[in-house]
Protein backbone atom coordinates (compact mmCIF):
# COMPACT_ATOMS: atom_id res chain seq x y z
CA UNK A 1 0.00 0.00 0.00
CA UNK A 2 2.34 2.29 1.25
CA UNK A 3 4.60 2.12 -2.43
CA UNK A 4 1.33 2.05 -4.08
CA UNK A 5 0.47 5.53 -2.02
CA UNK A 6 4.15 6.69 -3.34
CA UNK A 7 3.80 6.16 -7.18
CA UNK A 8 0.73 7.79 -7.09
CA UNK A 9 2.70 10.99 -5.40
CA UNK A 10 5.41 10.83 -7.77
CA UNK A 11 3.37 10.76 -10.98
CA UNK A 12 1.63 13.64 -9.03
CA UNK A 13 3.82 15.74 -8.87
CA UNK A 14 5.55 14.98 -12.49
CA UNK A 15 2.17 16.08 -14.11
CA UNK A 16 1.75 19.15 -11.57
CA UNK A 17 5.18 19.92 -13.54
CA UNK A 18 4.21 19.09 -16.69
CA UNK A 19 0.81 21.58 -16.17
CA UNK A 20 3.13 24.36 -14.85
CA UNK A 21 5.47 23.85 -18.15
CA UNK A 22 2.27 23.67 -20.06
CA UNK A 23 0.91 26.99 -18.86
CA UNK A 24 4.47 28.73 -19.78
CA UNK A 25 6.21 31.33 -17.57
CA UNK A 26 3.84 33.26 -16.38
CA UNK A 27 3.94 35.01 -12.19
CA UNK A 28 0.99 34.75 -9.84
CA UNK A 29 -0.52 38.08 -11.34
CA UNK A 30 -0.64 37.06 -14.43
CA UNK A 31 -2.22 33.36 -14.24
CA UNK A 32 -5.66 33.37 -15.14
CA UNK A 33 -8.84 31.65 -12.87
CA UNK A 34 -9.01 29.16 -15.65
CA UNK A 35 -4.81 28.18 -15.12
CA UNK A 36 -5.91 27.82 -11.83
CA UNK A 37 -8.75 25.45 -12.48
CA UNK A 38 -6.01 23.67 -13.93
CA UNK A 39 -3.93 23.14 -11.46
CA UNK A 40 -7.10 22.40 -9.01
CA UNK A 41 -8.41 19.73 -10.56
CA UNK A 42 -5.07 17.84 -11.03
CA UNK A 43 -5.07 18.25 -7.11
CA UNK A 44 -8.27 16.92 -6.96
CA UNK A 45 -8.13 13.64 -8.95
CA UNK A 46 -4.87 13.31 -6.72
CA UNK A 47 -6.57 14.18 -3.66
CA UNK A 48 -9.26 11.45 -4.64
CA UNK A 49 -7.14 8.62 -5.77
CA UNK A 50 -4.27 8.83 -3.29
CA UNK A 51 -5.95 6.65 -0.41
CA UNK A 52 -8.43 4.55 -2.64
CA UNK A 53 -7.34 0.95 -2.87
CA UNK A 54 -9.74 0.61 -5.80
CA UNK A 55 -7.51 2.76 -7.88
CA UNK A 56 -4.53 1.68 -8.53
CA UNK A 57 -1.26 3.72 -10.41
CA UNK A 58 -1.87 2.50 -13.97
CA UNK A 59 -5.97 4.51 -13.27
CA UNK A 60 -4.07 7.50 -11.89
CA UNK A 61 -1.53 7.74 -14.76
CA UNK A 62 -4.26 7.18 -17.00
CA UNK A 63 -6.86 10.37 -15.69
CA UNK A 64 -3.31 12.01 -15.56
CA UNK A 65 -2.29 11.76 -18.69
CA UNK A 66 -6.04 12.59 -20.16
CA UNK A 67 -5.91 15.65 -18.30
CA UNK A 68 -2.64 16.66 -19.85
CA UNK A 69 -3.46 16.27 -23.01
CA UNK A 70 -7.06 17.84 -22.32
CA UNK A 71 -5.16 20.73 -21.22
CA UNK A 72 -2.55 20.65 -24.05
CA UNK A 73 -5.13 20.32 -26.83
CA UNK A 74 -7.20 23.30 -24.98
CA UNK A 75 -4.17 25.58 -24.47
CA UNK A 76 -3.27 24.90 -28.66
CA UNK A 77 -6.25 25.90 -29.35
CA UNK A 78 -6.28 28.92 -27.19
CA UNK A 79 -3.06 30.53 -28.66
CA UNK A 80 -4.42 30.15 -32.27
CA UNK A 81 -7.84 31.23 -31.96
CA UNK A 82 -8.53 34.90 -30.47
CA UNK A 83 -12.57 34.45 -30.24
CA UNK A 84 -11.76 31.13 -28.27
CA UNK A 85 -9.65 32.51 -26.18
CA UNK A 86 -11.56 35.56 -25.32
CA UNK A 87 -14.29 33.08 -24.42
CA UNK A 88 -12.34 30.94 -21.87
CA UNK A 89 -10.16 33.54 -20.37
CA UNK A 90 -11.49 36.51 -21.09
CA UNK A 91 -10.20 40.04 -21.74
CA UNK A 92 -9.13 42.81 -20.02
CA UNK A 93 -11.48 45.22 -18.59
CA UNK A 94 -11.52 48.99 -18.97
CA UNK A 95 -12.62 50.48 -15.43
CA UNK A 96 -11.69 54.08 -15.87
CA UNK A 97 -11.10 55.60 -19.15
CA UNK A 98 -9.49 59.27 -19.72
CA UNK A 99 -10.76 60.07 -15.97
CA UNK A 100 -14.06 58.82 -16.41
CA UNK A 101 -16.09 55.27 -14.76
CA UNK A 102 -17.01 52.77 -17.17
CA UNK A 103 -19.49 51.70 -14.99
CA UNK A 104 -20.96 49.30 -17.27
CA UNK A 105 -17.43 47.17 -16.98
CA UNK A 106 -17.31 47.81 -13.09
CA UNK A 107 -20.56 46.40 -13.34
CA UNK A 108 -19.83 42.87 -15.40
CA UNK A 109 -17.04 42.54 -13.32
CA UNK A 110 -19.25 42.89 -9.60
CA UNK A 111 -16.64 45.66 -8.52
CA UNK A 112 -17.91 48.19 -5.41
CA UNK A 113 -16.64 51.46 -5.50
CA UNK A 114 -14.33 50.64 -2.31
CA UNK A 115 -12.95 47.51 -4.00
CA UNK A 116 -12.22 49.47 -6.88
CA UNK A 117 -10.04 52.15 -4.59
CA UNK A 118 -8.67 49.51 -3.42
CA UNK A 119 -7.29 48.31 -6.38
CA UNK A 120 -6.40 51.49 -7.26
CA UNK A 121 -4.54 51.57 -3.95
CA UNK A 122 -2.34 48.84 -4.60
CA UNK A 123 -0.95 50.56 -7.37
CA UNK A 124 -0.26 53.76 -5.11
CA UNK A 125 -2.86 56.01 -6.29
CA UNK A 126 -4.77 57.33 -3.60
CA UNK A 127 -7.64 59.03 -5.06
CA UNK A 128 -9.77 58.46 -8.50
CA UNK A 129 -8.79 62.19 -9.11
CA UNK A 130 -5.42 61.08 -9.72
CA UNK A 131 -6.30 58.29 -12.45
CA UNK A 132 -6.33 58.70 -16.43
CA UNK A 133 -6.64 55.21 -17.56
CA UNK A 134 -7.35 52.12 -15.36
CA UNK A 135 -7.37 48.20 -16.75
CA UNK A 136 -8.03 45.40 -15.15
CA UNK A 137 -6.25 42.77 -16.44
CA UNK A 138 -7.26 38.80 -16.96
CA UNK A 139 -5.26 37.93 -14.16
CA UNK A 140 -7.33 40.24 -11.54
CA UNK A 141 -4.58 42.58 -11.19
CA UNK A 142 -4.90 46.72 -12.24
CA UNK A 143 -3.00 48.49 -14.53
CA UNK A 144 -3.17 52.34 -14.14
CA UNK A 145 -1.98 55.16 -15.92
CA UNK A 146 -2.12 58.46 -13.50
CA UNK A 147 -3.07 61.73 -14.73
CA UNK A 148 -0.28 63.21 -13.13
CA UNK A 149 2.46 62.01 -10.35
CA UNK A 150 2.06 65.11 -8.30
CA UNK A 151 0.11 66.79 -6.12
CA UNK A 152 -1.66 63.23 -4.70
CA UNK A 153 -3.04 63.17 -0.84
CA UNK A 154 -5.19 60.46 0.40
CA UNK A 155 -9.42 60.78 0.05
CA UNK A 156 -12.04 59.68 1.72
CA UNK A 157 -14.94 57.50 -0.14
CA UNK A 158 -18.42 59.70 0.91
CA UNK A 159 -20.76 58.53 -1.80
CA UNK A 160 -21.03 55.23 -2.97
CA UNK A 161 -23.87 54.89 -5.68
CA UNK A 162 -25.97 57.29 -4.18
CA UNK A 163 -25.46 56.30 -0.68
CA UNK A 164 -23.29 58.44 1.97
CA UNK A 165 -21.21 56.84 4.13
CA UNK A 166 -21.84 58.11 7.24
CA UNK A 167 -19.37 56.75 9.44
CA UNK A 168 -16.57 57.95 6.78
CA UNK A 169 -18.36 61.32 7.03
CA UNK A 170 -17.98 61.18 10.94
CA UNK A 171 -14.34 60.28 10.98
CA UNK A 172 -13.80 63.68 9.09
CA UNK A 173 -15.25 65.58 11.41
CA UNK A 174 -18.56 66.10 9.01
CA UNK A 175 -21.73 65.76 8.73
CA UNK A 176 -24.55 64.88 6.20
CA UNK A 177 -25.92 68.37 5.76
CA UNK A 178 -22.09 70.07 4.99
CA UNK A 179 -22.00 67.28 2.66
CA UNK A 180 -25.32 67.75 0.65
CA UNK A 181 -24.59 71.76 0.89
CA UNK A 182 -21.22 70.85 -0.49
CA UNK A 183 -22.76 68.78 -3.32
CA UNK A 184 -24.86 71.49 -4.09
CA UNK A 185 -22.14 74.50 -4.60
CA UNK A 186 -20.49 72.11 -7.20
CA UNK A 187 -23.60 71.53 -9.37
CA UNK A 188 -25.13 68.12 -7.52
CA UNK A 189 -28.37 68.61 -5.76
CA UNK A 190 -29.47 65.17 -6.32
CA UNK A 191 -27.82 62.58 -4.53
CA UNK A 192 -29.63 59.84 -6.92
CA UNK A 193 -27.22 61.27 -9.76
CA UNK A 194 -24.23 60.54 -7.73
CA UNK A 195 -21.68 57.12 -8.62
CA UNK A 196 -19.22 58.50 -7.05
CA UNK A 197 -18.40 61.14 -4.54
CA UNK A 198 -14.65 61.34 -2.47
CA UNK A 199 -13.14 64.40 -0.36
CA UNK A 200 -9.65 65.48 1.00
CA UNK A 201 -8.56 68.05 2.76
CA UNK A 202 -6.58 69.95 -0.05
CA UNK A 203 -8.29 68.90 -2.86
CA UNK A 204 -11.90 68.81 -1.52
CA UNK A 205 -15.03 67.21 -3.48
CA UNK A 206 -14.23 65.00 -6.25
CA UNK A 207 -18.28 63.81 -8.11
CA UNK A 208 -18.44 61.68 -10.46
CA UNK A 209 -22.47 61.08 -11.87
CA UNK A 210 -23.87 58.35 -13.55
CA UNK A 211 -24.63 60.78 -16.28
CA UNK A 212 -21.11 60.39 -17.02
CA UNK A 213 -19.95 57.00 -16.28
CA UNK A 214 -22.93 55.45 -18.40
CA UNK A 215 -21.24 57.61 -21.40
CA UNK A 216 -18.29 55.12 -21.25
CA UNK A 217 -18.47 51.96 -22.99
CA UNK A 218 -14.99 51.15 -23.86
CA UNK A 219 -13.67 47.36 -24.03
CA UNK A 220 -10.29 45.68 -25.06
CA UNK A 221 -10.05 43.05 -27.64
CA UNK A 222 -7.07 40.98 -28.30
Amino acid sequence: MFLQIASKLVVGLIGLLLVTRLLGKKTLSEITPFDLIYTLVLGGILEESLYDDKINVLHFLFAVALWEIMIYLLETVVQKKDKVNNFIKGIPSVLIYEGELNLSEIKSNHIEMEQLRSMLRSQNCFSLRMVKYAVLEIGGSVSVMKESEGNEEFSYLLVDEKVIEMNTLQSIGKDKKWLTESLKEKGYPNLEDIVYAEWSPKQGLYVKTYQQSEKKQIKLEN
